[in-house]
């Protein structure tokens, strides 16, 4: 039974890796639980705050971004790319107008089925929204943003875009080889468009890797999600079968 007292703020496994299971529990300020596989840490808030610092400058001192800081990039970005950068050759910096790049949306199918679409910037929901017709964004599910309002997020980038122009604190738009496709900034890109219109360029970072890992193939995904979604209700339509037989 979980301690009502605990709030988990990072939970991740892998199959893959020395470690499969970490996790970041907070105590209600109190103090903070450190979970490696079985392994467990207990920290005072100064001191897992004091560990975090030390982390960031280790990982600042290993040069993993190439001459970039993590303060360059969104930490839910880098939390989702994590994985990738092992074989990030370099990163550069290239001029591309805003209508050529594409941008990974997720339209419902069905109540419990997502499926992924690449899109150029106009017909994101937050483009829309920005255009006046607000309804798809408002219904949009955000993923990588728990807990936060995605409205609030996107006026949020308008009103720092207009005061502070683009790219503030060298926080640029990510590109992955040689896909124009949006890995990090697809807000950044909609209020740039909404402001400056489509065929404005813009400077982004193009992310170099060694491997094919990060190539994004929207029908190899969406097979794999509809395959697990048509397994799923296979499988609650035997166990309903197989209970009236009971």
């Amino acid at each position: 039974m979980s301690n009502p007292g605990v709030i988990t703020l990072v939970n991740e496994n892998s199959r893959k890796g020395k470690f499969k299971r970490f996790v970041i529990e907070d105590n209600i300020g109190e103090s903070i639980h450190l979970h490696i596989d079985n392994i467990r840490i207990d920290f005072t808030i100064k001191e897992f705050l004091d560990f975090s610092s030390m982390i960031r400058k280790s990982l600042e001192e290993l040069d993993f971004l190439k001459g970039y800081k993590l303060e360059n990039f969104d930490e839910y970005f880098l939390k989702e790319c994590a994985n990738l950068l092992p074989n990030l050759n370099n990163i550069t910096i290239e001029e591309i107008s805003l209508s050529k790049l594409k941008c990974i949306v997720y339209s419902k199918y069905k109540t419990d089925l997502i499926l992924m679409k690449v899109v150029p910037i106009y017909e994101t929901p937050a483009y829309k929204y920005l255009q006046g017709d607000k309804k798809d964004f408002l219904e949009y599910q955000q993923f990588n943003y728990f807990n936060v309002d995605n409205e609030k997020r996107l006026l949020k980038i308008l009103k720092s875009v207009k005061i502070n122009k683009y790219p503030y604190k060298d926080k640029y738009i990510v590109l992955f080889n040689d896909q124009d496709i949006i890995r990090d900034g697809q807000h950044r890109a909609a209020v740039l468009a909404y402001l400056y219109g489509l065929d404005t360029k813009i400077k982004v970072l193009r992310f170099h890797f060694s491997n094919k890992n990060h190539i994004v193939n929207v029908k190899k995904n969406n097979f794999k999600i509809v395959c697990l979604w048509f397994a799923k209700k296979i499988y609650k339509k035997l166990k309903r079968y197989f209970k009236k037989d009971l």
